[in-house]
């Protein structure tokens, strides 16, 4: 679907702009295609550090210039954790939403979506029917759980373990459970109904708080452990081409574990039989991993030229 049909289906569908049905952020940390509707709100994460490096590399000025004309930022009110945004991902801007959700217009449903990756529209037209709109579960082999230790390492899945217990022991046995399993709810994509919504935020904020006070140097894999993960990536034909860059990729374990956790809570709602439907989410702009090793390594070599 081209992003101009993406943006008429995504358009006039709130009738009463001050009360509206939806709303989605859209996350942004770099120009792209603009989705910007009724429906639609850009949101440009970690604004509060802009200048420093991020995944996609250092910006420069009329790239932030584009954010700032085009973007609400993650940063506009006291309190706002966009500063730790290289760590935490689209979190910051989760918590934006939370703590200004009147900014919105208090809309029934509230969505999150990225540049890249939106949900195909069509849940547009039957939003009412459900409680909550989710992701196609992604399949990963042979369990959430081995795939996350394979791709990031043991430290930083035991450091999640460990924090997860402490906050929602109670929960812990399901958490596990989920784990096991061979597919879940990725990418922290998701429309939600306004309680639900708000449920997560409660939910999962705690967990954000002990998360941020990780150091990245201590969770990096090491040794045998960190060889074998970079041949886990060459299997799937990524190659780290320098010791920092696979630093650089590393030193996101805690988002990727967040969004393990958000998919944890959103299994959550469907055992508790809240009316769902799983959508097919369109990836814009993207040749799977290899397109994201392509962006680290060109910010490699600049920070080194």
């Amino acid at each position: 679907m081209h992003e101009n049909e993406l943006l008429k289906a995504y358009a006039e569908i709130n009738q009463n702009l001050e009360n509206p049905l939806i709303k989605i952020l859209v996350s942004y940390i770099k120009p792209s295609c603009l989705f910007k509707t009724d429906i639609l709100t850009p949101i440009h994460l970690g604004r509060a550090v802009e200048r420093e490096i991020s995944k996609d590399g250092v910006l420069k000025e009329e790239d932030i210039q584009w954010l700032h004309e085009n973007c609400i930022g993650d940063d506009d009110f006291e309190g706002n954790i966009s500063s730790v945004n290289r760590g935490i991902g689209f979190l910051t801007g989760t918590y934006w939403a939370w703590k200004n959700y009147e900014k919105l217009g208090n809309p029934e449903y509230f969505g999150s979506m990225g540049y890249r990756r939106l949900f195909e529209p069509s849940f547009l037209s039957e939003l009412k029917q459900y409680d909550m709109i989710l992701p196609k579960r992604d399949i990963q082999r042979p369990s959430l759980k081995e795939y996350f230790i394979s791709s990031h390492g043991k430290n930083i899945y035991q450091a999640m373990m460990d924090i997860f217990s402490c906050k929602y022991p109670h929960e812990f046995y399901e958490y596990e459970k989920y784990l096991s399993n061979d597919s879940g709810y990725m990418f922290e994509i998701y429309v939600l109904k306004k309680n639900l919504f708000f449920e997560f935020c409660e939910w999962i904020f705690p967990l954000v708080f002990e998360f941020m006070k990780l150091d990245d140097d201590e969770l990096l894999p090491k040794g045998e452990e960190r060889k074998a993960i970079i041949e886990f990536f060459k299997q799937q034909t990524v190659i780290f081409e320098s010791e920092a860059l696979f630093e650089l990729y590393q030193k996101r374990a805690k988002a990727f574990a967040l969004e393990r956790l958000t998919g944890f809570f959103l299994n959550l709602l469907v055992q508790r039989k809240y009316s769902y439907l799983e959508q097919k989410v369109i990836i814009l702009n993207n040749s799977a991993k290899a397109n994201l090793f392509k962006m680290l390594r060109n910010k490699i070599g600049k920070k080194n030229g």
